[in-house]
Order: structure tokens, then C-alpha cells, then sequence
């Protein structure tokens, strides 16, 4: 059995560019042999049969990343995957399946399979990454946008600051755990409003969103190996706060489970 490419609940930019840089490793040069979708329903762009024709017989290439989404260069077209909530890629033997399989791209040896137990991710067909930015509305990617692009991004915004920094089409590839990390290093509570966050601060927030992705990659999102003072060592409610021992807490914000210390990131904090 080959090893999983990536294997993780609720995949963010870290997790799809650890299998970005394996499927590259892995792929490159690899002959398309087979095709089956598995789950027509996750199937959002192009069909099994144009995606038949596209890749059957064709080599794979580069594979490339914005945000959480994947595209992997087949001949002149592009395979697009998004891991959803609960996705995972796995290269396995010819015989070998996994429990979920949505989508099964056979290669010259083994194959390249899409698991996703909860039916979140999609995949599909696109000629260019130009296509999949417009047609998703996807903002700059948070790995590789400079400070300047962040703040121009926020400029303006009236919002609390953790949906802006889940917003995709502001910001594409942080998720809810990334967000609650870099809120946390910058001592923000996640309803600060965007306007009352200076201009220098804004900058400095935009840097802390590269280094939190940095480090998580450095460790192959193996949380339990990143520095002592990371929130995702161990975040939860009632845990102790790395920085004062203050147990964490949960609330809700924009409808998402938002996990922060009372003390260091109090709403009256200044950033």
C-alpha cells in the first residue's frame, strides 16, 4: 500500500499544500490509465466522460495550490480537487480501495484516490487556474500575499475580524483553526471590529497569518510538534492558555466554534 498524500478532519491551506508538494513528488511524470468517479454529486466542473478525454493517456505534471484548493496539471488540462470538511487523498495499489471513495484516477502504476466520508469536497475538470479563481470568487492566497495585499484587503471592512479572515473571496485558505491561532499569537479577540485595527497592526496580522501556515507546514501539521505557546497544541474549552494558564474558552462567532483565552484576548485589549 502506498501512503496517504493527506489524511485530516476539516483540511486547511497547511494540509492542501502538504499534498500539493506530495502528489508532486509522487505523481510527476505518471501516465493517467484510468478514470472512475465515484460520486457524481461531488462533481462540480466538466464531467466523467470530458474528464475521460482530458486525461486518459496523458501525463501528469505540476501540481499547483490557491487557498484550499488543489489543481494538478494532467497533459494540458488540470485535475481540481477541494478536500471539503473531511476529504483525503491516498495512493494505493491497483486492487487496494478505501472506504469512501469519491473519485479513483488510475495511474501506470497504483492510483490516486479522493476519500471523504462526509461528501464536502468537489473536484472537476479546468483548463486554467485563472477559470478556478473567477468561477469560486477566491481572494489571494494567505501563504504568499504580501502585508501591502493584506491590508488592502481589509481596508474598509466593518466586520469582526474572524469572518474576514474565513472570508475566501478576501483571503483564500484560512479556516477556523488557523484563524483562532493567529487571532490568539496577536492577542485579538475574534469580534474585534477590522476598522478599529490600526494600519500597522493590520500588517503585522498579515505577517502573523504566513507564520502560523509556515509552522504548521514545518510540522507536517503534527500539532503536538509545534512550539510550546501554539493554541492547536491543545485547543479546547476548559483547557489552560499556553501563554497564562487562563482556561480557554468557546463561543460562537459568525456561526463558527471560536476557541480563545478570556484574559489575553479580551475585547478591551488594545492590539
Amino acid at each position: 500500500m502506498y501512503d496517504a498524500v493527506v489524511r485530516v478532519i476539516m483540511p486547511e491551506l497547511p494540509e492542501v499544500e502538504m499534498a500539493r508538494m506530495l502528489v508532486q513528488d509522487r505523481l510527476n511524470g505518471k501516465r493517467v490509465a484510468s478514470l472512475q468517479v465515484k460520486d457524481h454529486k461531488m462533481l462540480t466542473n466538466g464531467s466523467e466522460r470530458t474528464m475521460r478525454e482530458a486525461f486518459i493517456g496523458r501525463s501528469v505534471g505540476d501540481a499547483h495550490r490557491h487557498g484550499k484548493n488543489l489543481l494538478v496539471r494532467i497533459g494540458d488540462d488540470h485535475l481540481f480537487i477541494h478536500l471539503g470538511m473531511s476529504g483525503s487523498l491516498h495512493l494505493v495499489d491497483d486492487r487496494e480501495t478505501t472506504p469512501h471513495e469519491r473519485l479513483r484516477l488510475g495511474l501506470d502504476e497504483g492510483a490516486l484516490v479522493l476519500d471523504d466520508p462526509r461528501r464536502f469536497g468537489r473536484f472537476g475538470l479546468y483548463h486554467r487556474l485563472e477559470d478556478l479563481l473567477t468561477e469560486r470568487d477566491l481572494g489571494p492566497d494567505a501563504l504568499t500575499m504580501s502585508d501591502k495585499v493584506f491590508v488592502s484587503q481589509m481596508a474598509g471592512r466593518r466586520g469582526s475580524i474572524k469572518p474576514l479572515l474565513l472570508d475566501q473571496s478576501l483571503i483564500a485558505g484560512v479556516g477556523n483553526l488557523y484563524a483562532d491561532e493567529t487571532l490568539f499569537q496577536e492577542h485579538l479577540h475574534p469580534a474585534t471590529k477590522a476598522d478599529t485595527i490600526p494600519e500597522a497592526n493590520m500588517a503585522r496580522l498579515g505577517k502573523r497569518v504566513r507564520k502560523v501556515l509556515e509552522a504548521s507546514i514545518s510540522v507536517r501539521t503534527e500539532f503536538s510538534r509545534l512550539p510550546e505557546g501554539f493554541l492547536l497544541r491543545d485547543r479546547r474549552e476548559g483547557a489552560a492558555c499556553p501563554r497564562c494558564s487562563t482556561e480557554l474558552a468557546a463561543i460562537r462567532i459568525g456561526g463558527r466554534t471560536t476557541i480563545l483565552c478570556p484574559e489575553c484576548q479580551s475585547l478591551r485589549t488594545k492590539p
